[in-house]
């Protein structure tokens, strides 16, 4: 799939905006207005950046245009779209302590501490990407675990699916956690002995991520910057931001007034809250020259699976005490969804476990049932 990185946009973009460009030498693929494959071996983009003409291997390429590439015969295809990404959990994660890759516990404890001694600056130690059944642990990972390696500063780790984290003791004393301490509704705090353990899941990660450190603007918009490149280098040209918060919308706008905005993206409000704050009464227009909308509003209902958060009719298998958490009762969620439809907003809800799904489909069920027609 590499071999696909030379895409349509990326060739777009490249080309120089007051040129003919002649794109050569290519195992090219597309599909018309009516859905057909069409094949091709060159094409000609105009001055306003736009594709001008497709030639077959027998067309007549231009004598003499202003800019030529040769394709090396390279399968060159049109910008991919992500139907459901995270842009800026991306760009935050390429800028932090990676353990996606990590086979075990040992593994991710010698990748903490390498990063802890290489950034003796960083307050706290912050990163993502953790997977307990990756490893094979057959447990959640412990505050213990992490303290073994790090016990001078906080820790705090994002699981693979964003859904819990995972903290050392002094991440938990900074933010006043201890045996006395409640889960929020729709949260749990993994315990042993009667005390957190330093696992918290879905609403109880707002307890951690309270005291810890927030990004500056600044850092938010190098996170979007690292995420755009990262996603035009896989040929992927166009992303639905499930989540958008008021503060990401407004680096998008920085990226956007500095035409920095490469890629187009398609947004989904964090709640309703971010929903409102960003795009009042409807669905925004279009900004900079169709790369930037707001449409519709992000939903949680559930957890993930591997997280034991997935709201399930049957308890775990491997936890006969646990179904999950629903994250909004049935209320919220039917108020919520009349509220953005209400003023014409897309509503999509994260919805994993069966019981979830359920219960979305019963909400969706009652409220088209209301609609006019």
């Amino acid at each position: 799939m590499k071999r696909l990185a030379l895409t349509l946009v990326a060739l777009l973009l490249a080309a120089p905006a007051q040129a003919d460009t002649l794109v050569d030498n290519v195992n090219g693929i597309t599909l018309d207005k009516d859905g057909k494959v069409v094949r091709f071996t060159g094409m000609v983009i105009g001055t306003d950046g736009k594709v001008k003409q497709l030639l077959d291997r027998k067309d007549k390429r231009p004598e003499r245009p202003d800019f030529k590439e040769d394709g090396k015969g390279r399968t060159l295809i049109p910008g991919m779209i992500d139907a459901h990404g995270h842009l800026m959990g991306l760009g935050l994660s390429l800028m932090l302590l990676d353990l996606s890759e990590t086979r075990s516990l040992a593994e991710a404890q010698a990748a903490i501490k390498k990063y802890a001694d290489e950034n003796p600056e960083l307050p706290w130690i912050i990163g993502r990407g953790w997977n307990q059944e990756k490893w094979g642990l057959g447990r959640f990972p412990t505050a213990a675990d992490l303290d073994a390696v790090v016990p001078d500063r906080p820790v705090w780790l994002e699981r693979v699916d964003g859904h819990a984290g995972w903290a050392n003791s002094a991440a938990m004393t900074a933010a006043k956690i201890t045996a006395a301490t409640k889960a929020p509704e729709g949260g749990r705090i993994e315990m042993t002995d009667g005390k957190p353990a330093g696992v918290f899941v879905d609403a109880a990660v707002a307890l951690i991520d309270s005291a810890k450190p927030k990004p500056l603007a600044r850092d938010l918009d190098r996170a979007f910057l690292a995420a755009q490149q990262q996603l035009l280098a896989q040929g992927i040209t166009a992303i639905a931001d499930m989540g958008t918060t008021i503060q990401e919308w407004q680096a998008y706008r920085r990226a956007g007034d500095k035409h920095q905005l490469a890629i187009r993206i398609l947004s989904y409000g964090g709640d309703i809250d971010n929903m409102a704050l960003i795009a009042g009464p409807g669905p925004t227009p279009w900004l900079y020259d169709d790369k930037l909308r707001m449409v519709g509003v992000k939903l949680y209902l559930d957890g993930a699976l591997g997280s034991r958060g997935a709201w399930l009719k049957a308890p775990y298998a491997d936890a006969p005490g646990q179904k999950g958490l629903p994250l909004l009762t049935p209320a919220q969620l039917r108020n919520k969804m009349v509220r953005a439809s209400m003023d014409k907003f897309q509503v999509a809800i994260h919805a994993i476990g069966d019981a979830a799904n359920a219960e979305a489909l019963d909400a969706i069920t009652d409220l088209t049932a209301d609609l006019p027609g």
